[in-house]
């Protein structure tokens, strides 16, 4: 029913499959699909009530990360049975996008500056992150279109998307300027467990990997070759810096973006009322 195998089927046992779908007409077609729908469901919902997004992000607090585990175990299981041992690189979840799986729990049941910080997250940098995963999808670069992994990842980064999107939309949560230190907060939590953590197992165990762009910057414009050049000079420290730095920018070119919509549209309105 599905080239290169079964819905279910390991990245070990696909037939023939090597990255074609990326950039393929199913990765195409789902973008298309998905922004659609970002756009169209934050549009038609904007008026719902906030007690509903409260049931929206409960649920999403429960499946999200259940789905995540689900995924992680079932390529854990088959990595270490076929002799690869855990797949440090790809699963353990010390990613900017793995963010959404800690911040969702304290959006959906925490309070006070908890539930700022990660709500003003998810409007910001949690947007930014699920856009360009879902967009460049690495996924596709292992498992082919339909399959069990690629539909957990591509979900995965397209609720990050529209989440945020569609909290600012209804209104429930729109980012102000406080929010730049606020959005910071957990991505820098996440930074002091992920910085060490690249180091040891890439500078000392000569393991690939790269947890929030740290260490190689791999998957991103220009970085890795920033990386290598700064690493080759002994400051690969400072190339972790850069990275975090480049976080504090987008997150507050993000915001500035957001205030400059709602300043217009607080303006268009007035002038509505005026008339």
């Amino acid at each position: 029913m599905f080239p290169y195998g079964s819905f279910f089927t390991y990245k070990d046992f696909l037939e023939g499959y090597h990255g074609q779908d990326y950039m393929g007409t199913g990765q195409f077609v789902f973008l298309g699909v998905a922004l659609l729908a970002i756009v169209l469901v934050s549009v038609f919902l904007r008026k719902i009530s906030h007690r509903k997004i409260d049931i929206y992000l409960k649920v999403l607090a429960i499946v999200i990360p259940l789905l995540e585990a689900l995924k992680i175990a079932i390529e854990s299981y088959y990595d270490i049975k076929g002799g690869h041992g855990f797949n440090f690189s790809g699963l353990l979840p010390l990613y900017t996008c793995s963010l959404f799986i800690y911040t969702l729990p304290f959006a959906a049941f925490g309070r006070g500056r908890a539930k700022e910080c990660c709500l003003a997250f998810l409007t910001t940098m949690g947007i930014f992150s699920g856009l360009t995963n879902f967009v460049m999808a690495p996924i596709l670069n292992t498992y082919p279109f339909f399959n069990f992994h690629t539909f957990v990842s591509l979900n995965f980064h397209f609720f990050m998307t529209f989440t945020g999107i569609f909290l600012i939309a209804t209104g429930y949560y729109v980012p102000k300027w406080a929010d730049v230190r606020r959005a910071l907060i957990p991505l820098a939590i996440l930074s002091v467990v992920a910085i060490p953590v690249n180091y040891a197992l890439s500078a000392h165990y000569g393991w690939s990997v790269d947890y929030m762009l740290y260490y190689s910057g791999n998957g991103a414009p220009v970085l890795p070759d920033l990386a290598n050049a700064l690493a080759g000079v002994g400051a690969r420290p400072l190339f972790t810096c850069i990275v975090f730095l480049l976080y504090v920018v987008i997150t507050t070119l993000i915001v500035a973006i957001i205030r400059l919509i709602c300043f217009w549209k607080g303006r268009a309105a007035k002038q509505s009322a005026k008339a």
